[in-house]
């Protein structure tokens, strides 16, 4: 019956049965790949889960990465038993307020890589932590994949990004050459009792120097996350559920903390043909896409992702003390565009610059009252050096309503927001927004079927606070909100554009 059903699915997606899998969202929430959107600590922290619903260990590479460029600016293993999750906060590491970020955890969960402790409490201290680095982006050669790129050197640039959880692979007690690493990071009375062991693998004539597969299966999927940030001082908190990609791989990627893989553009459905297979749902049909895994496994992941427009609504009411930021994410961005991946002049589409300072796209925004009014012309407040135009320059960008002018964005507190302002949002305070991407050179390079999907791979979320002024004399209430933004996606067949794509 279970045979029957893989055909029925996969001449459904118009595929013939295999055992790869494929590179899908997974409606439901849960994958190999958890994508988180946003974290900040501009005064406040963003609190960070991640859950294994499954009976089996696995083996997570967490990866923090900077809005600008998306360089790398944490890298961390955590190993979770059969049911076990993983929480964390990231807080502002400075006493000014202009420093750089670190991560928290008082999880007994194993870590590897610069923790206190490696994650488990140590007696005397309040929690174990790991600081953002800058190393990534402050030092080398223009064009080097740890080189600097042209943006801000400092560990500021830290303060904002967005991260991803890759789950390596199945930890399994195997019959062969097995160390007992289930046994190992499965929580006995609460507490993992070999972490250490974990640790050791790592270091210098440990076993997963020599075989890093040693006691590990094929991810398997079953991962959940989500992340809040919250002000304490205001009584904000702005939650939201991690985009959740299933099917990203079918081997083993394991590697020790602070290794650049595997990343986003690892995905790999059939290691026999080189194959990143992806599935991208089209209104009410699915359409498969082929990449080489080699040379454009990021594009699968990109695939699923496209968008040609983001919807959200928006609230700026001054009666109701409104405020409004949309964040808008790229989170594929840098393999496109960072100089260390190319020659440091031409870029990939879908985008359209490399990354020097920024690496703008277009964007066309289209904002809407209640009642359907569409007001005159909006402006996207161009960067620095454009003088026209609507434009999104950061990996992660925060798009804020009603600016005041100050260098902060009014929901989020973002010092890396794209638009200083959208025009008519007075004339119009509440409604909802369609930012299009819909430049004729915001399509992706061909699958090997011939489908070129159109737009950008883009997440996100609104998040809007409100505050009350009139529940005690003298007293505020803050109320807050995220949204996560619906999307449009659209594809173009290059070998045949008088019909669907396939």
């Amino acid at each position: 019956m279970k045979r029957t059903l893989t055909i029925a699915i996969a001449a459904a997606l118009g595929a013939t049965a295999s055992t790869s899998s494929a590179v899908m969202l997974n409606p439901r929430g849960t994958g190999q790949v958890l994508i988180y959107p946003y974290y900040t600590v501009n005064h406040q922290q963003t609190l960070v889960s991640v859950v294994n619903t499954t009976e089996h260990g696995k083996a997570l590479k967490i990866r923090f990465r900077e809005a600008y460029d998306g360089r790398d600016v944490a890298n961390f293993n955590v190993y979770l038993g059969p049911f076990d999750s993983w929480v964390g906060a990231v807080y502002d590491a400075s006493e000014d307020g202009t420093g750089g970020a670190s991560i928290a955890t008082n999880d007994n969960s194993c870590t590897v890589g610069g923790f206190i402790g490696f994650g488990t409490p140590v007696p005397g201290l309040p929690r174990s932590s790991l600081a953002f680095s800058n190393a990534n982006y402050s030092q080398g050669a223009y064009g080097t994949a740890t080189g600097t790129d042209r943006g801000p050197l400092g560990l500021d640039r830290t303060r904002e990004g967005f991260f991803e959880v890759i789950e390596m692979g199945e930890v399994a007690d195997q019959a062969s050459a097995s160390r007992h690493t289930l046994a190992a990071i499965t929580p006995v009375n609460g507490v993992p009792p070999g972490c250490e062991q974990v640790r050791d693998a790592w270091e210098a004539g440990g076993y997963w120097t020599s075989n890093s597969s040693i006691d590990l299966l094929p991810p398997g999927g079953g991962l959940y996350g989500a992340a809040g940030i919250v002000d304490v001082a205001l009584g904000t908190l702005y939650a939201f559920d991690a985009t959740a990609i299933d099917g990203f791989s079918g081997i083993v990627q394991h590697s020790t903390q602070g290794d650049s893989k595997p990343n986003l553009a690892s995905a790999i459905t059939d290691s026999a043909d080189d194959l990143a297979t992806a599935y991208v749902p089209l209104g009410t049909s699915m359409s498969r896409a082929d990449y080489v895994a080699s040379t454009a496994g990021i594009d699968a992941v990109s695939a699923v992702l496209m968008t040609d427009a983001l919807y959200n609504e928006y609230d700026i009411e001054l009666g109701l003390g409104a405020a409004t930021d949309w964040v808008v994410t790229f989170p594929t961005k840098q393999f496109y565009v960072d100089p260390a991946f190319g020659d440091g002049l031409h870029w990939t589409p879908p985008f359209q610059t490399v990354f020097d300072g920024v690496s703008c796209v277009g964007a066309s925004p289209r904002l809407f009252d209640r009642e359907g009014y569409y007001p005159s012309t909006i402006v996207i407040g161009p960067p620095p050096g454009l003088t026209a135009g609507n434009y999104i320059c950061y990996e992660a960008a925060v798009v804020t309503f009603n600016t005041d002018g100050g260098d902060a964005s009014r929901a989020l507190g973002s010092r890396t927001q794209d638009l200083s302002a959208i025009a008519n949002a007075v004339a119009s305070p509440a409604g909802h927004l369609e930012l299009r991407f819909v430049d004729s050179d915001q399509q992706m390079r061909p699958a090997a079927n011939g489908s070129a999907f159109n737009g950008l791979p883009a997440i996100g979320f609104a998040a809007i606070n409100y505050i009350n002024a009139n529940v005690t004399p003298g007293v505020l209430s803050n109320y807050s909100a995220a949204y996560p933004h619906r999307s449009h996606a659209s594809c173009t067949s290059t070998t045949n554009p008088q019909s669907a794509c396939p």
